[in-house]
């Protein structure tokens, strides 16, 4: 376990470094950008460095029930009455995320994995301690909580774009790991697959129903930045 800490903070000491001057610039101002979503980094680079540039949405199309009462926007690109609109005015009043850049949200990125954690990392924070605030550390500290927490085993595809199946795995391990009473129907999701147990648990939680159909879950889909804070949203919230 020592040597695995060793080399996820080296790997992520690595992308901090090449992160410092767009964190120098806003190290006084925390509610202007998102730590975990200034980052970013080529693709060839995805399973070696970690960053922060993207998080997912729930498409028009995609069967998951809307948040109602939406909030005003918070965001210029977050439009009134968007499905993801009071999720992510719950998120920035939760300090769960600040956006990706002054007065930018970017609903439509793909969120990679080590932001969703961070994300996750941010919830449960804010939760324990109403005095918390994102800082530039969160996204090593929110690799070393998924490490500790069995949530990944390393830090070499951290960097990789957070599927649907990692989602809901994710949010499922961060909150305890509940057994869910029924067994998701879906016929692309193996019963011995390592996320099916996290799939049951969401539908039952409400956080979604499927990818736009009752036997499609669609695993192996991407996620948005909208996505993801809809789901935490659903979750803690709703």
């Amino acid at each position: 376990m020592k040597k695995r800490f060793l080399t996820l903070a080296l790997v992520l000491a690595m992308c901090l470094s090449l992160a410092i001057p767009a964190f120098a610039d806003d190290a006084a101002k925390p509610e202007d950008k998102d730590p975990v979503a200034t980052e970013s980094v080529k693709p060839e680079d995805k399973d070696s460095e970690p960053s922060e540039s993207a998080e997912p949405t729930d498409k028009p199309e995609d069967k998951d029930p809307e948040p109602s009462e939406p909030a005003a926007p918070q965001f210029t690109d977050v439009p009134e009455g968007a499905y993801f609109e009071t999720p992510v005015a719950w998120a920035v009043e939760k300090k769960i995320t600040n956006g990706t850049e002054p007065g930018t949200f970017a609903p439509e990125d793909t969120c990679s994995r080590v932001q969703i954690l961070t994300f996750l990392y941010r919830a449960v924070q804010s939760a324990e301690d109403p005095d918390f605030a994102p800082t530039s550390n969160d996204l090593l500290l929110a690799a070393k909580w998924a490490l500790e927490k069995g949530m990944i085993g390393d830090a070499k595809t951290i960097n990789a774009d957070c599927t649907r199946a990692d989602a809901v795995n994710y949010i499922w391990q961060a909150f305890g790991k509940a057994e869910a009473e029924n067994k998701a129907e879906f016929t692309d999701v193996d019963a011995d697959a390592d996320y099916a147990e996290a799939v049951s648990w969401a539908v039952e939680k409400k956080i979604t129903n499927g990818d736009g159909s009752d036997t499609i879950f669609n695993p192996g889909k991407t996620c948005t930045r909208g996505q993801i804070v809809t789901f935490l949203y659903r979750h803690i919230v709703k």
